[in-house]
C-alpha cells in the first residue's frame, strides 16, 4: 500500500513563530506563507507541517501525501476500517480521504495531481 510520505501537523497558534521555532531547530520551511497561517518544514527526511486553527481543527494529525488514494482507500475498507471523508477526486485531479485511528487521530490522504512518490 503506497500512503506516499508522511508530514506530522501541527495546529499552531501563530504559524511566523511557530516557524522561526522550528528553523531555530534545523528545519527549513519548503512550502507555505505566514501571512497565510501555514507552513510546511523540512530537516532531513522529516517533514512537519504548522497550522493555524483555520487549517487545521485537531491539535496533531498525520497527513499522507503522494500516494495512491484511491487504491489506499479501497485497501482500508477491504480491511474492514471505515473512511470518515473519501474518497474524494478534486477537480484538479487530486484526490483525499480521511480516516481516524484507534486512538481518534486524524489521518489525511491527499495528493495533488501529479505529486505521486
Amino acid at each position: 500500500m503506497n500512503l506516499g510520505w508522511c508530514d506530522v501537523c501541527l495546529q499552531v497558534k501563530n504559524a511566523a513563530n511557530a516557524r522561526t521555532f522550528y528553523e531555530d531547530l534545523g528545519f527549513r520551511r519548503v512550502e507555505g506563507d505566514d501571512t497565510e497561517g501555514w507552513a510546511v518544514m523540512t530537516n532531513g527526511d522529516q517533514r512537519l507541517g504548522l497550522f493555524e486553527p483555520q487549517f487545521q481543527s485537531e491539535p496533531i494529525s498525520l497527513n499522507f501525501r503522494g500516494g495512491d488514494v484511491l487504491s489506499v482507500a479501497e485497501a482500508i475498507a477491504e480491511k474492514g476500517y471505515t473512511l470518515e471523508s473519501g474518497p474524494k477526486q478534486g477537480k484538479n485531479g487530486g484526490a483525499s480521504a480521511t480516516l481516524r485511528d484507534p486512538d481518534g487521530h486524524l489521518i489525511f490522504l491527499d495528493c495533488a495531481l501529479g505529486e505521486t512518490k
